[in-house]
């Protein structure tokens, strides 16, 4: 069968918890990149959070953005950023600058539009106060905290304490991740950015509960045998889910991706770029971390229980032991067919003597065969070849005649 083939069945075997410390590392790494770029680069907070004026002119032909930006420089006013936006016919050139007085504001204005070749009523101002990004963190971050709580009420009592654990980790490490490639692209942090930000936790959290879910049902009782383990049986969950995972991403994306790279990359609708790129990265990094970081965090926080170390324990060594026992009946077999073959040999070319040969099949025949009584009845004499038996049988008839 093809590699899809079992995908599509879930009966793939990829060991996503035998090989959870590669996943480790890689996240470590990857983690470490983006907390750096926060730390030492920051953000591009846009004139929602940065407060101040922002002057938008329309690209006329023969303007560059360095002749809009020092018309502004040479009237004394900081330059906070400049950037050109949108393409095409709808081309145009952003200016933020920090708070200005209405002097300021009117001869700033003046001077873009002398420099952007157009009439001043052209020229588009914005101005913000920084107090307003300022409540729009603060209820941002009340709402992620609200979020958070409510996540973890509700799956430490629909599954565990440990699944719930285990899922708001994954839920900061996609925060992170997220805000570290922000940083490290620059793009402009707006109310869209904040609004992807929590769209993605919401969707994180799904991706993580389908495999959640699928856990749960694979480890009820699992305890009371010896059949397989607490990880083995979450890495069958994985698997089983793994194209649901990937059907579900895929399709999402697609549309997201549609955003970024058609509607902010090839038309220039800066407005699709803020709420397109979080949610595009958000999404990969939520499939990411609820396959390859969510169910192994799980299966390590099980560990450090007790009773599912030692059941993990006692699977390991039940499975030892019938690897033991195999190999002893096929080294058995092995033996039988070589002192068969060396009868043969010493033997050849006399007709009569065939009691090596009978001795041999003999011996391979009773490799082959399972002991009886191996089971539970073992322990009271059920574990008396049949030989033993035939033996007793014989001496009986013997004692009749």
């Amino acid at each position: 069968m093809s590699i899809f083939g079992r995908l599509y069945r879930g009966e793939t075997k990829i060991n996503f918890i035998g090989h959870r410390k590669r996943w480790y590392l890689a996240s470590a790494v990857i983690l470490m990149v983006c907390i750096g770029s926060m730390v030492f680069r920051g953000f591009n907070p846009g004139i929602e959070f940065a407060g101040g004026n922002q002057f938008l002119v329309p690209a006329k032909a023969g303007v560059t953005l360095a002749d809009v930006r020092s018309s502004v420089e040479n009237l004394g006013i900081e330059i906070a950023s400049a950037q050109e936006k949108g393409s095409g016919d709808t081309k145009s050139f952003v200016v933020r600058a920090p708070e200005l007085t209405d002097e300021q504001r009117v001869q700033a204005k003046e001077a873009v539009a002398a420099a952007g070749k157009v009439s001043v009523d052209e020229v588009n101002v914005s101005e913000v106060s920084s107090s307003w990004g300022d409540a729009v963190t603060q209820k941002a971050l009340l709402g992620l905290i609200v979020f958070l709580i409510v996540v973890g009420i509700y799956l430490w009592a629909r599954y565990e304490q440990k699944m719930a654990i285990a899922a708001l980790s994954a839920l900061f490490h996609d925060l992170i991740l997220t805000a570290g490639i922000y940083s490290i692209i620059g793009f402009e942090v707006t109310p869209g950015t904040v609004i992807g930000l929590l769209t993605i936790l919401g969707y994180s959290l799904y991706d993580t509960v389908v495999v959640f879910d699928k856990v749960d049902e694979n480890t009820k009782g699992i305890l009371g045998h010896n059949r397989f383990s607490y990880a083995e049986a979450a890495n069958l969950a994985v698997n089983q889910t793994l194209m649901r995972s990937i059907n579900t991403s895929l399709f999402a994306l697609l549309p997201v991706g549609g955003l970024l790279f058609v509607g902010a990359g090839l038309l220039g609708v800066g407005t699709l770029k803020d709420l397109a790129l979080v949610l595009f990265v958000g999404m990969m990094t939520g499939a990411y971390s609820s396959l390859f970081l969510a169910t192994p965090w799980l299966v390590d926080l099980k560990q450090f229980d007790s009773r599912y170390k030692l059941h993990a324990q006692r699977v390991a060594t039940r499975k030892s032991a019938l690897e033991r026992g195999e190999d002893s009946d096929r080294r058995t077999v092995r033996a039988a067919r070589a002192a068969k073959a060396a009868s043969k040999a010493a033997t050849a070319g006399e007709p009569g003597d065939t009691a090596a040969d009978s001795a041999a099949e003999g011996a391979e025949t009773a490799a082959k065969r399972p002991t009886v009584g191996a089971g539970a009845g073992g322990g009271k004499g059920g574990g008396r070849s049949t030989a033993t038996k035939a033996t007793g049988k014989k001496k009986s008839g013997g004692r009749k005649r």
